[in-house]
């Protein structure tokens, strides 16, 4: 059986602490607001869910025969960082103002991402390792249970970061400001991809 209350604790804990996801919600909630920031949100809580399935039903055990592959989507996430990064600093110069072609990341940009998170990849393969019951009975039906009870957890943990970034707006009307929190946020994830990757 599924210890949900363990499971919770967990998630909040994951979900709270910082990361590439938090400090990009943080940027898009400083840049965009609230609202607008709201299918990142979703994108990553989905990313989770269907991850989750996937590193349950199979391929955390591929991780473990072929660490080439986690390898790969190490480099993969960090380039991915890298770029995020450059959108941020290229980020609209006053606030709530899309300028040029920066916007907020869609959905399924936030759910693919996931895929190449390494704080991701950790969270679900040990909410895999630690919360699924063991047995091959029921083995879909706890798999589905524990992806969606992970995935609800997440969304008010994360809201936390973008609401952060969104009470930030006001402070960051200057457009100098602005640049000088999207250019600290990018070098963040710089040295988060940077210490993910080594």
């Amino acid at each position: 059986m599924i210890d949900y209350v363990a499971l919770a604790l967990y998630c909040v804990l994951m979900g709270s602490t910082p990361g590439p996801n938090n400090v990009m919600l943080t940027a898009s909630g400083v840049n965009f607001g609230f609202t607008r920031t709201l299918p990142h949100m979703i994108g990553i809580a989905f990313g989770h869910i269907i991850q989750i399935i996937v590193t349950c039903l199979s391929l955390g055990e591929i991780f473990v025969r072929y660490p080439a592959a986690q390898r790969s989507l190490k480099i993969a996430g960090f380039c991915y960082l890298l770029y995020l990064s450059w959108r941020i600093v290229g980020a609209s110069a006053s606030v709530g103002k899309g300028g040029g072609r920066s916007r907020p990341l869609r959905f399924y940009e936030a759910a693919l991402f996931q895929f190449v998170n390494p704080k991701a990849w950790v969270f679900v393969t040990t909410v895999a390792a630690l919360f699924l019951p063991e047995g091959e009975e029921g083995l879909l039906k706890n798999t589905l249970l524990l992806s969606c009870a992970a995935g609800v957890v997440v969304i008010p943990c994360i809201a936390l970061w973008a609401g952060f970034g969104q009470g930030l707006r006001k402070f960051l009307q200057d457009p100098v400001k602005l640049r000088v929190f999207n250019a600290i946020i990018a070098t963040a994830l710089v040295g988060t991809a940077i210490y993910l990757v080594i």
